[in-house]
């Protein structure tokens, strides 16, 4: 039995134990003895399974009530994160939040796996808890810690509050940094090499029968020079950086002309809908919710789209821009040099936060350098049976693998996500290439256990 199979099987018992096929079914039996059959079937039978159910006028109230609803409560939590930011924590305050924090961390014996935990020491918490990057912004250790102290289940548990903040509490990020982006046996004061490109027209469709690849996708993040990143982003800069971002777009051309959409412009039935389409980002991350990611939120959220959605710029969803490029097919080199060109464009009116030591600065340590990630969803159903081998072919090809729906998910029917595990330390053309090769040895290797299957 397939995996499909075994679902619906399952699914079949589900619905079985909970009534709703013997419901569904009287139902359907009440509809077949009805002498006059109506004309709206559906509603007929909604009724006849529920008397007690809202008609379509009372649904319809219902659900405007609801919409009524979200957007007070949308409004009210700007309004308290607006009460939030005129309460000023005393330097005392900070120190007692630090300090409680640390400890709640350290002595959590089940959660051991932080970067934060493994290189913030009592010494460090000592010396920077009442250090604060410049005015106006003022972020204190706490500000970039937040999150980890809470949630000691991440794996990181630590975001720069502004690009000041890799150089004030660089004792705390330089370790983390180097040992996620396994840099640590690097000494030099550079650690990203300058931007590089290279020759787009090396990077080919790796899939042009479309037989594995479901579809390519490379973004990069970036911040605007002169701006604090998402925990301290006022309500004010919030909307600055949208329209800044928003004049940028106007000069597009060519396949990147698109239109941009303010949040809170948009209702939730067509948020969703462009959700599920990949077109919008949401909010709901735990670790960024405590890290201050979704204040005043929608305030200063948007998306800009070309027509055929290839091209997408998302706004303040974490950094300033999440600058994307994706195609539903395996033409990484399509995907490559639209996003190139795209960003280049950008580059004319829009400066961004960039570090002589780390390359591009993004609020998360991990998106540090080229701040690049190019992934494929692809469908290896032999290899993915083979989990030893597929996790030792991505270590040895520096590839990252993510389940079907992403990251902290499983692999179903053998369709994975998988990108490069790189960020600092390679250019952006080295990081695409390798993704590139290893994509065509993964590719490789399952060819071969299908033509091992067919000769057993």
């Amino acid at each position: 039995m397939t995996s499909i199979e075994s679902k619906r099987v399952q699914y079949r018992k589900y619905l079985e134990r909970a009534g709703v096929i013997d419901a569904l079914s009287k139902a359907l039996i009440k509809l077949y003895e009805e002498q006059n059959k109506p004309e709206d079937a559906i509603r007929f039978v909604r009724k006849f399974m529920c008397e007690s159910c809202p008609d379509d006028a009372q649904y319809d109230l219902m659900k405007n009530d609801l919409e009524e609803a979200k957007t007070n409560i949308s409004r009210l939590e700007q309004e308290l994160e607006r009460l939030r930011g005129q309460i000023k924590k005393s330097p005392e305050e900070y120190q007692e939040l630090t300090l409680a924090g640390f400890k709640s961390l350290t002595d959590d014996e089940e959660h051991v796996n932080s970067l934060l935990r493994k290189y913030l020491t009592p010494e460090l918490v000592e010396e920077f808890m009442l250090v604060t990057t410049s005015p106006p912004v003022d972020a204190y250790l706490y500000d970039c810690a937040v999150s980890g102290f809470e949630h000691h289940d991440s794996s990181v548990g630590i975001y720069a509050a502004d690009p000041e903040s890799y150089e004030v509490f660089g004792k705390i990020f330089d370790p983390i940094i180097k040992d996620y982006h396994a840099q640590q046996d690097n000494e030099s004061d550079v650690l990203q090499k300058d931007t590089d490109w290279g020759n787009v027209d090396e990077i080919e469709n790796l899939d042009p029968e479309r037989k594995y690849i479901i579809s390519a996708r490379i973004r990069i993040a970036r911040n605007i020079e002169g701006f604090p990143f998402f925990p301290k982003l006022t309500e004010k800069q919030f909307i600055e950086v949208e329209e800044k971002v928003r004049a940028a777009t106007e000069t597009m051309d060519g396949e990147h002309i698109g239109s941009y959409l303010t949040l809170g412009d948009i209702d939730a039935e067509t948020q969703q809908e462009m959700v599920k389409r990949h077109i919008m980002f949401h909010r709901g991350d735990v670790y960024l919710t405590t890290a201050g990611c979704y204040r005043f939120w929608p305030t200063g959220r948007g998306v800009y789209h070309n027509p055929a959605a290839t091209f997408l710029i998302w706004v303040n969803e974490e950094d300033h821009l999440r600058i994307i490029s994706m195609a539903p097919c395996g033409d990484l080199g399509d995907v490559y040099n639209r996003l190139v060109n795209g960003l280049q464009e950008l580059e004319k009116t829009l400066t961004f936060a960039r570090s002589s030591r780390y390359g591009y600065l993004s609020a998360c340590p991990t998106n540090l350098g080229t701040t690049l990630r190019a992934s494929v969803h692809i469908r290896l159903p032999l290899l993915s049976k083979d989990s030893e081998r597929l996790v030792a072919l991505a270590d040895e090809l520096q590839l990252q693998i993510r389940g079907t729906g992403g990251e902290h998910t499983a692999i179903e029917d053998g369709v994975m996500d998988i990108s490069n595990r790189r960020r600092l330390g390679f250019t952006e053309f080295e990081l695409v290439k390798s993704l590139q090769d290893g994509i065509v040895a993964l590719i490789n290797a399952e060819e071969e256990l299908e033509t091992a299957g067919q000769e057993g």
